[in-house]
C-alpha cells in the first residue's frame, strides 16, 4: 500500500510538471529532536521542471539571504518589523509558545517533494516569548 501511494505521488508530480505547474518554496524552519516546525515561507519560485533540484536550492538560498539579511534575525524587513519577530509570529500562529535559544535553517521544496537543507543556518539564536521576538539571554 505504501509503494502505491508514493508512486501515485510521484506520477502527480510528474504529471503537474508536464502540465507546466513545477514549483519550489522557501522557507525557515526549527529543528528539534522529534520535530521540525516551519516558521516562515518565502514567495514561491516558479521553475520550469521538477528536476530542478539545484535551481530551486540555489534560488531559495539567494531569497533567505535576501530577506534575512544573510540570517541576521534582528535585521528590518519592508513590514516593519524584525526577520525574528515575524518568525515569532509565525510560530505562535502554529500553537508553539515560545523558542529559547535556536537557530533557524533554509530548507527547499521542489514540486510537493521533502524539504531539504540549503546549509544555511542564522549566525545567531531565535527566542520568542509568546508572540513576541526577544533577546535571547543564555546563548
Amino acid at each position: 500500500m505504501k509503494i502505491a501511494i508514493v508512486l501515485l505521488a510521484l506520477v502527480a508530480a510528474a504529471c503537474a510538471a508536464q502540465n507546466g505547474e513545477a514549483w519550489c518554496r522557501c522557507g525557515a524552519f526549527l529543528t528539534y529532536r522529534d520535530t521540525q516546525a516551519l516558521a516562515y515561507e518565502l514567495p514561491e519560485i516558479t521553475i520550469d521542471y521538477c528536476d530542478q533540484h539545484n535551481r530551486c536550492k540555489n534560488e531559495c538560498i539567494t531569497a533567505i539571504d535576501e530577506f534575512s539579511h544573510y540570517g541576521d534575525l534582528w535585521a528590518m524587513t519592508p513590514e516593519g518589523k524584525t526577520v525574528g519577530q515575524l518568525i515569532c509570529e509565525n510560530l505562535t500562529g502554529i500553537d508553539w509558545t515560545g523558542v529559547h535559544n535556536h537557530r533557524v535553517y533554509g530548507y527547499y521544496e521542489v514540486c510537493g517533494g521533502p524539504w531539504e537543507y540549503t546549509g544555511q543556518a542564522s549566525p545567531d539564536m531565535l527566542c520568542c516569548s509568546e508572540n513576541l521576538q526577544v533577546h535571547c539571554l543564555n546563548n
